[in-house]
């Protein structure tokens, strides 16, 4: 019976690794950035020293992982939490805030609302690159976790 329960261990822990490269090859969009802002300097009518601002913003949204953190550990926190969400709990948090961020961002490009305010811009911004700490957090943090003895190579897997 014990050997059922490594070898499930085992499995889950090499599909937990395949998602999260698959998540982190596919939330690289705070790298793109540079290939969007020319529409967006346009659309908004944006100088270039709001459009720095606006930029700025998508820096701190990415480096601050304080709440992913605080959503990890106690999503993670018991044997009940995992089933109730665990990692992936994470991710939803994370998802929903790329969305919401760059669905604003897209809304205001095409017209869809009314062209924002920098600051609301900036707030938008913010929103997503913020949710993109969520699935590093949760990327990272569970590859270490699943591979302690290997937690440097873990972490150089993820971030790649």
């Amino acid at each position: 019976m014990e050997g059922v329960n490594l070898g499930h261990k085992l499995h889950n822990k090499w599909i937990s690794t395949l998602a999260s490269i698959w998540i982190q090859l596919t939330s690289g969009s705070l790298y793109t950035f540079s290939v969007y802002s020319p529409i967006l300097k346009s659309t908004q009518r944006y100088d270039q020293s709001a459009l720095d601002t606006v930029s700025v913003f998508k820096d701190i949204g990415a480096n601050c992982g304080v709440l992913s953190g605080l959503l990890y550990t106690s999503a993670t926190s018991s044997h009940r939490n995992a089933y109730l969400g665990g990692p992936w709990l994470v991710h939803l948090a994370g998802a929903i805030q790329c969305f919401l961020g760059y669905f604003l961002i897209w809304a205001s490009v095409v017209g869809f609302i009314p062209r924002p305010p920098v600051v609301a811009m900036c707030f938008f911004m913010l929103m997503a690159a913020h949710g993109v700490s969520f699935f590093n957090t949760a990327n990272v943090v569970t590859a270490v976790r699943n591979f302690p003895d290997y937690s440097g190579t873990a972490v150089g897997i993820m971030k790649v």
